[in-house]
């Protein structure tokens, strides 16, 4: 009858490295921190000419890697029924810094890569053309910034009382 109940209440008898076995916290939150320190390392030597840009991009993939295998890991811990509080917050704090490492990984790759390509453009075209393009990226920008405005911080910038919008050539 026992059984029975547990059953139907959802309880599992505890099983080696499932339900109710320790949960590695301190391993994981190690990992993810030593993820971080790398990546921000790797930013450094890359920022300071140390390191090649492909080498850069193999470690980022090196560090996607560790990262994906240790949110695997939160993932399957956060799954399980017999967490307290204190640890289920803590996955939640590790669980949002790998959304924000992967994102930073990615940002960080596009922004290198953009770097280098910028810096082997200029060396292609007249300083003229480089300074038309680099007109074309502002306006890009202020294209991109009016279209990720919230629609509250539309209707306050309709309401100010210098709301028109100078012509775009004098922008």
């Amino acid at each position: 009858m026992g059984e029975m109940n547990d059953r139907f209440l959802g309880r599992r008898q505890p099983s080696p490295g499932g339900e109710g076995a320790p949960v590695p916290l301190p391993h994981l939150t190690s990992a993810v921190k030593t993820i971080e320190r790398r990546l921000f390392d790797l930013v450094k030597q890359s920022a300071q000419d140390e390191l090649p840009l492909g080498d850069f991009v193999s470690e980022l993939a090196l560090l996607t890697q560790n990262l994906e295998r240790c949110y695997r890991q939160i993932a399957d811990l956060s799954a399980r029924r017999d967490l307290d509080f204190d640890t289920t917050a803590t996955l939640g704090v590790l669980d949002r810094c790998c959304m924000w490492l992967y994102r930073k990984i990615h940002l960080e790759r596009a922004f290198f890569a953009k770097l280098r390509l910028e810096a082997r453009l200029r060396g292609l075209i007249s300083p003229a053309a480089y300074e038309v393009y680099q007109e074309l990226l502002d306006v890009d920008e202020q294209e991109k910034a009016v279209l990720g405005r919230d629609p509250a911080e539309i209707r306050r910038l309709l309401l100010r009382d210098d709301a028109c919008l100078p012509p775009p050539e004098a922008q």
